[in-house]
């Protein structure tokens, strides 16, 4: 008896810490498979603890996911009601191998918790087979050896056969390699051994950076199967892939260039802006240079140079560079324009602009050309004398031509100038010798000019010839009024017959109903009357020698 209250008083002694303990840890199971997860609970009951450290967890465990929760229990003991506050902090965590794992203390705040041992056992094979019935992976890579900074596409299938819920295993993570997404995601259905799965693919393009074997891991998928539910229990399930060991190839030796370019393809094209015109000292050119390397990525490609050829000047733009996506992978597209100014007469040589490659389909040296160009430069026109005290003096010759474009640029602006300044003072000369009469004054007809001739082309009922005698009389009656519509604003009595006449002579028909008595009278009217003719000049009447 004494031996068990002995047990039962070190049992006691040994629990008091935990019940009295303001952070507690525990874990929904202590043996799982290395396709499993679990789920580590911690438990702080001192509202003025820190939050829980978990980076202890990651050195044998991946955190999956991470949450809290604010909770209060009440309890009731010996007729007294209490009631605790308390937060749990869960951890899901997928084991990184086999074996006998510990579980750290967790830190938070001044206190830790109790480390727990967890046990990490190999899926059985009866097992994984009946997984692979429900889900499996499918992992592809374009080729077994690769070239260093080449493209190696790698593409990830995960296949299942019913509703899986889990996170798509994330892009590779390679210390010595470059992994672009080619395609995020694609879906589509197939069919295996009769059996019909869905299919959740990604595809990645990778660019190591060493020579020497490269590793791509197996993927991994822990979900759940099933639908959910209020009565319905999820399955938990997972899948692993098969990885692969790649040889990466070093430079190779007979590779002739400084700058290592490996590539499926790689093609250089140019473009002027003016082939056909003809080119003269100082007019400027632009050619537009395309670099285009399919497998391979946009820092990769080479920066071209450009030297200034003979007989011209170039101007550079910084390469404008880009990169494309689709099912051959990465292809990548650098432009740059140049600008040429020639500076002499004569045959401009272009010359030819070589990229060595090295092509990784047939694993040869190439080199994509840009023939070079010759172009026609003609001399520049010569410029037109300036007036002024520089006319007088001798021009130096100028051997930088540009100096000379923009001299005759500048000529022909001074020029312009001289002509809308002349321009601008004529009309202002006109406005100022207008006459201040608000309408235009009549003049007495001259001796050639009669109505008469007006007044036989009415009576005969002829439009088109009353329409010229008609302008005749407002020629030499109102020369100041520059057409029948200025007569007409200041004479309104003038506009019903003007367009009944101008209906005549357009309508269809001969116009033969036409009739122009009121025209007639009124034309004779503005020509007679008197004080027309006292108008007809600023000066005296006395003399005036017409009047």
């Amino acid at each position: 008896m004494r031996r068990g209250h002995l047990a039962l008083l070190i049992w006691l002694l040994s629990i008091t810490p935990l019940l009295h303990s303001a952070v507690t840890a525990t874990v929904d199971q202590n043996q799982i498979t290395e396709f499993d997860v679990l789920t580590l609970t911690i438990r702080v009951t001192d509202q003025g603890s820190t939050e829980p450290d978990f980076r202890a967890l990651e050195g044998d465990f991946a955190i999956l996911n991470q949450q809290s929760q604010q909770n209060s229990s009440i309890s009731l003991i010996n007729g007294r009601q209490t009631s605790r506050s308390y937060v749990d902090y869960q951890v899901t965590l997928r084991p990184r191998r086999q074996g006998n794992l510990l579980i750290p203390a967790i830190t938070v705040g001044t206190e830790r918790t109790n480390p727990i041992g967890i046990r990490v056992v190999a899926q059985s094979q009866a097992v994984r087979n009946q997984m692979q019935q429900i889900l499996f992976f499918e992992t592809l890579v374009d080729r077994d050896e690769v070239y260093v900074q080449a493209q190696l596409l790698y593409t990830v299938r995960l296949y299942y056969a019913d509703s899986i819920s889990g996170d798509f295993p994330p892009a590779p993570d390679l210390p010595n390699a470059m992994v672009e997404i080619i395609e995020n995601e694609r879906r589509f259905e197939t069919v295996v051994n009769n059996r019909r799965y869905y299919v959740l693919e990604k595809r990645y393009a990778i660019f190591p950076q060493q020579s020497g074997p490269l590793v791509l891991a197996p993927e991994t998928f822990v979900g759940t199967r099933g639908r959910g539910g209020l009565f319905s229990s999820r399955e938990r399930v997972n899948a692993v892939s098969s990885g692969h060991t790649l040889s990466v190839l070093p430079v190779p030796s007979s590779f002739q260039d400084k700058r290592w370019l490996p590539a499926q393809s790689v093609t250089i094209d140019a473009v002027l802006n003016r082939p056909d015109s003809p080119l003269m000292v100082g007019d400027p050119i632009n050619r537009v240079v395309t670099v285009k390397g399919r497998g391979v990525t946009a820092a990769l490609l080479p920066e071209l140079g450009f030297e200034d050829a003979d007989g011209a000047r170039l101007y550079i733009d910084q390469p404008v560079v880009e990169e494309l996506a689709s099912e051959q992978g990465l292809a990548a597209e650098s432009v740059v324009t140049i600008g040429i100014v020639p500076t002499q007469a004569g045959t401009l040589a272009l010359p030819d602009i070589n990229i060595y490659w090295w092509n990784t389909e047939a694993r040869r040296q190439e080199v994509a050309t840009l023939p070079g160009l010759n172009l026609a430069i003609g001399e520049a026109p010569q410029s037109a004398p300036v007036l002024g005290p520089s006319s007088v003096t001798q021009t130096p010759n100028i051997d930088n031509n540009e100096l000379v474009l923009l001299r005759q640029q500048l000529q022909w602006a001074i020029w312009l100038a001289v002509v809308l300044l002349v321009v601008w003072l004529l009309t202002l000369f006109a406005w100022i010798k207008k006459p201040k009469t608000a309408n235009p004054t009549p003049r007495p007809a001259a001796p050639e000019f009669e109505l008469g001739q007006l007044a036989r082309a009415i009576k005969l009922g002829d439009p088109q010839k009353t329409y010229a005698e008609l302008q005749r009389w407002r020629q030499h009656t109102f020369p100041s009024a520059a057409a029948m519509a200025r007569l007409i604003q200041d004479y309104p009595e003038l506009e019903t017959p003007y367009r009944a006449l101008e209906a005549a002579i357009y309508q269809t028909g001969d116009g033969s109903d036409w009739r122009g008595e009121d025209l007639l009278a009124i034309v004779t009217k503005l020509t007679t009357r008197p004080q027309a003719h006292a108008a007809a000049s600023p000066l005296p009447e006395r003399l005036n020698p017409g009047l």
